[in-house]
């Protein structure tokens, strides 16, 4: 392939499309070539930093219909312009054409512009041995939209949830037992989860001053964590003189929630696409959105009347929800227990990476047996990655480099309350989600009420039926499932008191642990060795 006299792509003797066009089979395709596009790229990301831009993604294979290959991948041309989109392998600047498929899969092009203030847009243009070009708007690098549909009636946890829009045809993600390695499926190097969106990082607290407080000292090595990203060197993610805590920083990603009869389809984009598009973990008081939030790496230990994130220590436990949210903010403003609008995201996240509604079969068991004696100190997960869990019920679950994302103790959360069965909620420490309360609280005055049936079935039991709630959430309703059915996780309730909920189960608690378990038979005031909480921060 070579740039003809007035610019244009030339290949095999025949000009590149200049205006997008539609093709039979695997993709929009216009080229004065015959036969079929190839497939668009997938996981298009890109990083700026500077006047360096960073852009990965994976190739296309060969279309494949009974052995017959119908389509051959050739390259994958990537074009850059200023100020938009390029419509067309010719609508700007040509500045790679690889032929090496997933070459930049992880080692990514870095491209060198010439203007660091400049809009540059680029686009991913794949194209077969006969020079047809894939013209999907899916190849753009820098906007995306992830979504699934959840079937609610669908009992099978494999076949609940489908994919769409850009990640529909994918592969989802899961942990391989037997090779103790996590396969990434279609999902990897995907920007929703890359280190650009969530990140482990040693954050300040007020203990750090004025000038540091709130503001990442670091980040952590994504797959060691006791050493710094990039040096090598020792981190302080087990000091526990260190004026902060080991947190994950999660990059601002709005969410759109659409009930459609029986189908809940929800969507993922980096960019408020309408007004439908939220994002309560990042929105402040003024209605703008802060560009992170922070969720803990570790479970809450308790040091010095702090509870802290790090690694090594001893869990805490045996406390109440107030001296749990008493340790929680003594970090400072912005600091809480775990929030219902950081796990909402995080449940529906597991959704659609793992394409399934059975937790402990695709991503591990959890401790979660043994009770109080199979406690574990914080940090066995820290060499593991970002995601890691095994088949058998004494090794720690981890989910976005969060350990004892589930089982072990369960977690005690801020925002959600329920008053004699009826859901009170909260998304937002200000009102700025529709509520009355300035700040969370352990009553749910001020809170949302929510109009859902009070949770039925047996206490104890599997939950067999979600519903949701519009953009305030998504909650167990009836008990009355199995571990290998619906969402596959236990939920207890008592509907006669007002209950301070707690999530993901314990070591007590076997198979009902997962991302979905959810318990609201005990008050604020309950304390024992299987409950505790974990920190989160939101500027």
């Amino acid at each position: 392939m070579t740039e003809n006299q007035a610019g244009s792509i030339v290949y095999l003797g025949k000009a590149a499309p200049t205006a997008a066009g539609s093709g039979a089979g695997t993709g929009d395709s216009s080229s004065s070539a015959s036969g079929f596009a190839p497939q668009r790229v997938i996981n298009a990301a890109i990083v700026k930093e500077g006047n360096k831009c960073s852009l990965t993604w994976r190739d296309p294979a060969d279309t494949v219909i009974e052995n017959q290959i119908i389509c051959a991948w050739a390259g994958t041309l990537i074009v850059r312009k200023t100020g938009s989109y390029p419509a067309n392998p010719t609508d700007g600047t040509v500045v790679l054409d690889n032929k090496t498929r997933n070459a930049h899969a992880q080692t990514p092009f870095v491209d060198t512009v010439p203007d660091a203030t400049a809009d540059y847009k680029y686009r991913a243009f794949p194209y077969s041995a006969n020079g047809v070009f894939n013209l999907q708007e899916q190849n753009r690098f820098g906007k995306w939209v992830f979504t699934f549909k959840e079937l609610m009636s669908e009992s099978s946890p494999a076949h609940r949830i489908v994919y769409a829009d850009d990640c529909a045809n994918y592969t989802p993600a899961k942990m391989d037992f037997t090779s103790d390695v996590f396969d990434w499926g279609d999902w990897q190097n995907n920007p929703l989860v890359s280190l650009d969106y969530i990140r482990p990082c040693m954050l300040y607290n007020d203990d750090a001053g004025a000038d540091l407080k709130g503001k990442v000292a670091y980040y952590l090595d994504p797959n060691d964590h006791t050493k710094k990203y990039g040096t090598g060197e020792a981190s302080d993610v087990a000091n526990p003189d260190f004026p902060g805590n080991a947190m994950v920083q999660v990059r601002r990603v709005f969410k759109k929630v659409v009930v459609a009869g029986n189908t809940v389809i929800k969507s993922f984009s980096n960019e408020k696409l309408d007004d439908d598009y939220e994002c309560f973990s990042c929105k402040k008081a003024d209605g703008t959105y802060a560009e992170f939030f922070y969720v803990p790496m570790f479970p809450g230990s308790f040091i010095n009347n702090k509870v802290r994130s790090l690694s090594g220590q001893t869990v805490m436990q045996s406390k109440t929800a107030a001296q749990e949210i008493a340790g929680a903010t003594a970090n400072g403003a912005g600091w809480y227990t775990e929030v219902l609008a950081d796990n909402q995201y995080f449940e529906d996240l597991f959704k659609l990476l793992f394409g399934t509604t059975n937790g402990q079969s695709a991503l591990g068991e959890g401790v979660s047996t043994g009770e109080a004696a199979a406690l574990k100190t914080t940090g066995t997960t820290v060499s593991k990655g970002m995601m890691y869990g095994a088949s058998t019920t004494n090794v720690a679950v981890k989910f976005c480099y969060m350990e004892h994302w589930w089982a072990h103790q369960w977690r005690r959360f801020g925002g959600l309350i329920f008053k004699n069965g009826v859901r009170y909620v909260k998304l937002a420490a200000s009102t700025v989600d529709g509520s009355t309360a300035e700040g969370y609280n352990t009553t749910g005055d001020g809170y949302i009420q929510l109009d859902l049936p009070a949770p039925s079935g047996s206490s104890g039991g599997y939950i067999s039926k979600i519903q949701q709630a519009g953009k305030h959430g998504c909650f167990p309703t009836v008990m009355s499932g199995s571990e290998s059915t619906y969402l596959c996780d236990g939920c207890w309730f008592n509907n006669g008191i007002v209950a301070y909920p707690f999530r993901g189960g314990s070591a007590a608690d076997g198979r009902f642990c997962g991302p979905f378990a959810l318990s609201s038979y005990g008050a604020a005031a309950d304390a024992a060795w299987y409950i505790s909480a974990a920190l989160s921060y939101h500027p």
